[in-house]
């Protein structure tokens, strides 16, 4: 009887616990519920467009259909003539962003690209930025040398062995360095 009795204490025990930790967790949860409805919300506003190129409803023809794409304004007439002048040779690099209007663009003189820093341990690889749609990417961008660690000399010396003839299998005996079959990603 008396191991009934000590059962019995622990349940009531562990229910008069659980029923304490229970209201110690709601009671905060509900005050947050009310003062979430006393937030100001965000409005949302409009954008109003500046010219009639900027609005998609002025650019339809009276057929519907979408005129040619207008020439792209160079970034140097659309962004302010305050802040630091480029200082990084970006000639023959382009956004890659699809979504961006400096989508493909490699001259200078037109596109958003700035240098933003260097990485890297074995050599440093350029960074580029582009201002009109932020997306960040490196020099090696859509190059075999892209996220590679292995330092740029070394797979030229590789590569130079393998196209004189070495096999495979001996160079990566000779260099240290395997062979990779794929890359996901």
């Amino acid at each position: 009887m008396n191991l009934h009795m000590y059962f019995f204490l622990l349940v009531l025990f562990l229910l008069l616990s659980l029923g304490l930790l229970w209201r110690l967790c709601w009671l905060p949860l509900q005050s947050s519920h009310s003062q979430a409805g006393k937030r100001r919300t965000l409005v949302h506003r409009l954008l109003k467009p500046r010219t009639p190129l900027d609005c998609p409803i002025c650019c339809l023809n009276s057929s519907g259909v979408r005129p040619t794409s207008a020439p792209v304004r160079p970034w140097s007439e659309v962004k302010s003539r305050r802040g630091a002048p480029k200082r990084i040779h970006t000639e023959g690099f382009a956004c890659p962003n699809q979504q961006c209007p400096y989508f493909g663009i490699t001259d200078s003189r037109i596109h958003a690209l700035v240098g933003d820093g260097k990485h890297g341990r074995a050599e440093q690889i350029q960074t580029f930025r582009c201002q009109a749609c932020h997306i960040t990417f490196t020099a090696r961008y859509n190059t075999p040398l892209y996220c590679l660690k292995t330092p740029s000399q070394q797979i030229a010396m590789v590569l130079s062995a393998l196209a004189e003839g070495l096999d495979a299998s001996a160079a990566e005996r000779a260099f240290g360095y395997r062979q990779v079959r794929h890359v996901t990603r």
